[in-house]
């Protein structure tokens, strides 16, 4: 075990009392204290316990732009392409040696966040690109009934995600993704440019909340869950995958974390 590593964070049992093996203590558990050491239980208690709040966001994510309105809807009429949920929602961390249930919980509902996520920019992305000038009256009705629902989306779930966001940075020192920014480099790029302006403002600005969403999710998943997926020839994963550590590496993992708080190149403030 190299130094500084926390007790009890081995591959094998150690012994207890007469030689008996004991428990090893949940992965969880041993990320939570070694946060807590570094910025204060308080913080790292209501910072943690917040980021459970965010399942909601993603649940209703998941089930109306992605399911309904985009595949639904959107898919069959302009021949969007379909992307398939089992590529982005990896579910193989919670097969990590040492995991107990409620470690499994927090890698499953890591793994459906970010999958989540990354599927919808990635669709967001395809209909920048599409045409919804072609079609019959029924599919302009369809991209009409489609702004409206996403505008309304937008209008409660942006707003509530990003004041739940800037709660949980402030408990644990990360960093607020800057929505100006984005914005300027979809301008540039002109981003959805060939649709009406309305669809254009609409487009970019799902574009700006799933962005920064994702920004979001690889700050607390570079600190919570830093492990890499076992990965298929159909997988996706994020870019910050590339920073996080083998499954077999956990002594590691929470090694850095004691240290610096984050496997990610964006260091928490405190």
């Amino acid at each position: 075990m190299k130094d500084g590593a926390i007790q009890g964070q081995t591959n094998e049992p150690f012994p207890g009392k007469a030689g008996k093996p004991v428990k090893r203590p949940h992965i969880a558990a041993s990320i939570f204290w070694t946060h807590a050491k570094r910025i204060g239980f308080l913080r790292t208690l209501f910072g943690g316990f917040l980021q459970y709040l965010s399942v909601f966001e993603f649940v209703m994510l998941h089930l109306t732009v992605i399911v309904v309105l985009y595949r639904a809807m959107l898919a069959p009429l302009f021949d969007l392409k379909r992307f398939k949920v089992r590529d982005y929602m990896l579910f193989d961390r919670g097969k990590v040696n040492r995991m107990r249930a409620f470690d499994k919980l927090n890698c499953q509902f890591c793994a459906y966040a970010n999958g989540t996520a990354m599927m919808w920019n990635d669709e967001l992305d395809e209909l920048a690109r599409a045409d919804f000038r072609k079609g019959d009256s029924l599919a302009k009705i369809v991209v009409a009934l489609y702004a409206l629902c996403l505008a309304v989306f937008l209008f409660f779930s942006f707003i509530l995600s990003k004041m739940l966001f800037v709660v949980i940075a402030f408990f644990l020192g990360m960093h607020i993704v800057k929505l100006g920014d984005i914005r300027r480099e979809l301008k540039a790029a002109n981003y959805a440019g060939a649709h009406s302006p309305v669809m254009r403002w609409l487009v970019r600005g799902a574009k700006i909340y799933a962005h920064s969403l994702a920004g979001n999710l690889e700050q607390i998943e570079s600190s919570w869950c830093p492990l890499k997926h076992v990965e298929t020839a159909t997988s996706v994963t994020s870019a910050h995958h590339a920073n996080f550590y083998d499954q077999d590496r956990l002594d590691e993992v929470i090694e850095v974390l004691a240290r610096d708080g984050t496997v990610s190149t964006r260091k928490p403030k405190y």
